[in-house]
């Protein structure tokens, strides 16, 4: 067996912390589903506002996730991590208590923002706190965290829904606040990660968090390969991005940002009532089936926390893509064959999210966390991010519009070639990083000695 150095304890603490951010990040993206019939009804939405109303969160994490790189690699990742919670808490309240269309969309926006913060500052914080035997499945623990929180508004929503007399989807976005204010007070509890430190001349402070994570000896052997990475390169910039050896790595990683939405989960999980009802069941039960998504999403996230440090991330990718292609061919099938087949509907979208959790929804954050040279990381994932919240917002605009124009099956059978495009892309282009720390993956992917 092999031998553990590292403080384990210390180490899941901060990354806990950290991933109360991936918490929020779920929590707030999926507590929508659950508040749309009320939205249709009160600002009497057709299928084009209703899907701008979904995407006005997705349009905020694109400027969230385009804009945090600068500001992280600037303020550092905890106080970027702070920002984000701030702009969430803002925006649970808001939303909740909006009396206007206007004023809802504005709010809605402002938690966008922190959405996408949050998803580019924590895999990047994880990232550089972890050891790199453990690495992998830390990052895999945020993606868990998202996952818990996508349950959670899920649960809550069912909950709110059965015991509050009215404005029930005021009280279903206030309740983000509570895991919020929970995630602003453990923030003050964590170090602010090494490889930052370093780059900011605090080698000593460096030194000391990486200590407690492992020993001196591993705190020497740390400071000097990223003192190594440093000192091989200026200052990161956008323009950097564009150099030759990077640029194919950065376009690599955008796509998979991109593959990771357009194959369509978020029309799953924010439309999962409203696909539900398709098939001729009642609101309330619908909302009751959507629970099962969350509890789905959450036992086959294990599959990549526990695993991806083993196999390794190309293969779950692999196996992940072709079970999502599968399933997605059969919910296709099942709606223009047997629409009201419920039962078999539901058991095809539970496969499909299963296959979803289970591969690339968590391994797109482990990739992109660790593919990105040292120097461009923060800009590189900015760009990333940015590509994959402005592909979720072209997801979430043209469900509702291609559902309401060519009927439920269409976005379905559209998603399922995507998959199968997407199982290309990974066997041809995704490298594979298990075992190998962040300066190797370096040195591999650009040549850097």
């Amino acid at each position: 067996m092999e031998e553990r150095n590292y403080n384990f304890k210390y180490v899941m603490l901060i990354c806990i912390v950290a991933s109360l951010g991936g918490f929020l990040f779920g929590f707030d993206i999926s507590v929508i589903s659950g508040t749309l019939s009320y939205l249709e009804g009160m600002f009497d939405l057709s299928g084009t506002s209703k899907g701008l109303v979904v995407a006005s969160a997705i349009f905020g994490c694109v400027f969230g996730a385009g804009g945090i790189g600068k500001i992280s690699d600037t303020i550092g990742r905890k106080k970027s991590l702070f920002l984000a919670c701030l702009l969430l808490i803002i925006s649970a309240i808001g939303s909740g208590w909006s009396n206007s269309i206007s004023w809802f969309v504005f709010y809605r926006f402002i938690g966008g923002v922190g959405v996408g913060a949050a998803s580019g500052v924590a895999p990047i914080y994880i990232a550089e706190v972890a050891p790199t035997k453990i690495r992998g499945g830390l990052v895999a623990f945020y993606q868990l965290a998202i996952v818990v929180g996508l349950s959670a508004a899920y649960v809550s929503n069912y909950f709110i829904e059965l015991n509050t007399a009215e404005d029930s989807w005021r009280w279903m976005f206030t309740a983000e606040a509570v895991p919020g204010g929970l995630f602003l007070a453990t923030l003050f509890f964590i170090p602010e990660t090494p490889r930052f430190l370093v780059k900011i001349g605090k080698t000593a402070k460096a030194g000391s968090v990486l200590c407690k994570i492992e020993n001196e000896q591993y705190a020497s052997k740390e400071i000097e390969n990223i003192k190594k990475t440093l000192a091989h390169v200026r200052k990161g910039s956008l323009k950097d991005l564009l150099e030759p050896r990077l640029l194919r790595i950065v376009i690599i990683g955008a796509l998979l940002g991109v593959f990771s939405q357009i194959s369509g989960v978020n029309a799953v999980l924010f439309y999962a009532p409203q696909i539900f009802e398709a098939t001729g069941i009642e609101f309330s039960a619908s909302l009751l089936q959507s629970t099962f998504i969350g509890l789905v999403f959450i036992i086959f996230s294990f599959i990549p926390l526990l695993l991806v440090d083993k196999a390794g991330r190309k293969k779950i990718l692999l196996i992940g893509m072709a079970c999502m292609a599968g399933s997605l061919a059969v919910i296709s099938t099942f709606f223009v064959m047997d629409k009201t087949n419920s039962f078999g509907i539901l058991i095809a979208v539970l496969c499909y999210v299963a296959a979803y959790a289970g591969s690339i929804a968590s391994v797109t954050w482990i990739v992109l966390s660790e593919i990105f040279p040292n120097r461009i990381r923060a800009e590189a994932m900015a760009v990333a991010n940015l590509c994959l919240w402005s592909a979720n917002t072209l997801l979430t605009l043209t469900f509702p519009i291609l559902e309401e124009k060519y009927g439920i099956q269409t976005p379905f059978i559209a998603y399922t070639v995507i998959c199968v495009i997407i199982f290309f892309f990974v066997l041809y282009y995704i490298p594979e990083t298990k075992g190998k720390s962040l300066e190797e993956i370096e040195e591999e992917l650009v040549g850097i000695k």
